[in-house]
């Protein structure tokens, strides 16, 4: 009786291109407010630095708050011209926190 070995081919895990950016917490200062949020560095991006010079004229950040308050945004876009400062408070997360319900 002949036996017949299975063979399983492996192929190397595949990280799709999202999964292979990151999420940096950002502390940005403006004239007239601060904010803190999350700020989506794309794999293209080495640096948060990377995407504060790029040409869009706008930051995007995800839950964010604004003047130090408890109340969180989904969602401000600062434009770049405004920005004083940006200091990272927290870089690396490849995945965003799990979304929050707002009411």
């Amino acid at each position: 009786m002949a036996t017949t070995a299975l063979t399983t081919e492996r192929r190397p895990a595949t990280v799709s291109y999202a999964a292979r950016a990151r999420w940096a917490t950002v502390k940005i200062e403006t004239d007239t407010a601060i904010y803190v949020g999350r700020l989506y560095v794309p794999e293209t991006k080495k640096r948060v630095s990377d995407v504060l010079s790029d040409e869009r004229q706008f930051l995007s950040l995800t839950e964010v708050t604004v003047n130090h308050t408890t109340e969180v945004e989904p969602f401000v876009a600062i434009n770049k011209n405004y920005v004083r400062t940006l200091r990272v408070v927290h870089e690396g997360d490849v995945e965003p926190v799990a979304p929050r319900r707002f009411s």
